[in-house]
């Protein structure tokens, strides 16, 4: 087969760039499909579904005395007392106003450096260089990923029947007798009985759970639902009026289990200081690149978030 084909002379195009510039070269990571056997299943992150993430530069940090690192302060709604009925001619009692605030650390993701003899990459008839790259950015949303469900789990008292301390709620539950549609329901209380009283915006589950709604027959789910899951499996819709982001990272997301979410200016903020980047350089006829980013994320609000673990009937 003659090398003249697209993702060879995207090969030949890259060799030719890195060779036209010695100092190296930056440019934002892109997606591009070649014809390729694939031998694992990769996926977006679902941490940017969750809170959309909201571009930043140097100039929104904030400089701090106790650490060196990028640092954004957000600020809380503040509390008020609730008012109340008095006498004609009583004047009001008075408070004092303070807000509350919270800081958001910034890190960096990156991926391994791949490297390679220019003249070998030339021979690959596959964007080989774009294979990789594509793949270890979704490695690095993986990465994010795991650290927003360390987070949620931290907020929410680290164990199933832990109260969270700052709302005074039981937020991570489990609930017995499996995912029924009576169970479900239940589960949707959980965050709404804070006092906070946030509606669930979007639940998180694994592929695998996903396929218990499957079960459901029509008198659970009514209408021509039933037969659409029969038909056509589970597309990702509004049900129970939510969200269901349906993710294949069952090590983070464990089966049977559910994370739901609040709106999210509810919940947090998430922040990109530099998105995904590709690097690039040559070394004579050594080629090398690797993938990176800075963000910063954290959740502003425990009120926002909850989990839900269904547990078989004993």
């Amino acid at each position: 087969m003659s090398q003249n084909t697209p993702a060879a002379m995207s090969n030949q195009a890259f060799f030719d760039a890195v060779m036209s510039d010695d100092r190296g070269m930056q440019k934002q990571a892109a997606e591009n499909v070649n014809e390729y056997t694939r031998v694992k299943m990769r996926e977006d992150g679902f941490l940017r579904r969750i809170l959309p993430p909201k571009p930043i530069t140097a100039d929104d940090l904030d400089i701090q005395v106790d650490t060196d690192k990028p640092v954004v302060i957000m600020e809380k709604e503040p509390g008020s007392p609730p008012a109340i009925s008095v006498p004609f001619g009583t004047n009001p009692l008075g408070r004092y106003i303070k807000g509350s605030r919270y800081r958001v650390m910034f890190g960096r993701i990156m991926s391994e450096k791949f490297y390679k003899d220019v003249q070998e990459l030339m021979t690959y008839r596959m964007d080989i260089r774009q294979v990789l790259s594509d793949n270890s950015i979704k490695d690095m949303l993986t990465e994010e990923d795991s650290k927003w469900i360390h987070a949620t789990n931290a907020a929410l008292g680290g164990a199933a029947g832990a109260t969270v301390t700052t709302t005074g709620a039981i937020q991570w539950q489990e609930v017995v007798g499996g995912i029924t549609r009576a169970n479900v329901a239940e589960s949707l209380k959980i965050m709404p009985s804070t006092s906070s009283r946030l509606e669930n915006h979007c639940g998180l589950i694994n592929n695998i759970t996903i396929k218990d709604f499957l079960k459901w027959h029509r008198d659970e789910v009514g209408g021509d639902l039933a037969e659409n899951f029969l038909l056509n499996g589970y597309a990702e819709q509004q049900l129970f009026g939510i969200k269901f982001i349906v993710t294949i990272k069952q090590d983070l997301v464990p089966t049977d289990t559910v994370f739901y979410y609040a709106e999210p200016k509810f919940l947090g903020i998430f922040m990109t200081l530099e998105d995904a980047t590709m690097f690039m350089d040559r070394r004579a006829f050594m080629v090398e690149f690797f993938c990176y980013e800075t963000i910063g994320a954290a959740i502003g609000n425990t009120a926002g978030c909850a989990r839900a673990d269904f547990v078989p009937t004993p």
